[in-house]
């Protein structure tokens, strides 16, 4: 398997939401121009539309999971900014900054407390 799929399926998500209709419009108007010459008489050509129409949709829906799939991370990144923004960042970097070197843990600890951790340094 290509572990760039991963990476690269919300490009093609997008470009198969997009050339989806475009290709229902050729495929349906040469089947239809096809049904027109060979058998005016029988319309087969509404079943050709009717599972290019499904595949639309399906393109569609796949595109709308990947856009509440940004939004869903877009709120979480606003809401970790408005808690820890430029404001906590400046405090952190002072705390940090201040005084004998802070050890990992500490630095979690004071994360999420928002305040210095009492641990003892050893």
């Amino acid at each position: 398997m290509n572990p760039l799929r991963y990476a690269t399926k919300p490009f093609s998500i997008a470009t198969r939401a997009i050339t989806a209709p475009l290709s229902f419009l050729f495929v349906v108007g040469l089947c239809f121009f096809i049904n027109w010459m060979v058998s005016p008489g029988n319309w087969w050509v509404k079943w050709v539309a009717f599972g290019m129409g499904i595949h639309v949709l399906v393109a569609w829906a796949r595109a709308l999971k990947l856009i509440l799939a940004i939004a869903v991370l877009a709120a979480i990144g606003t809401f970790i900014y408005k808690r820890y923004g430029a404001q906590a960042r400046a405090k952190y970097d002072a705390w940090r900054n201040d005084g004998t070197p802070k050890k990992p843990a500490e630095a979690v600890q004071y994360l999420i407390e928002q305040k210095p951790s009492m641990a003892t340094t050893a």
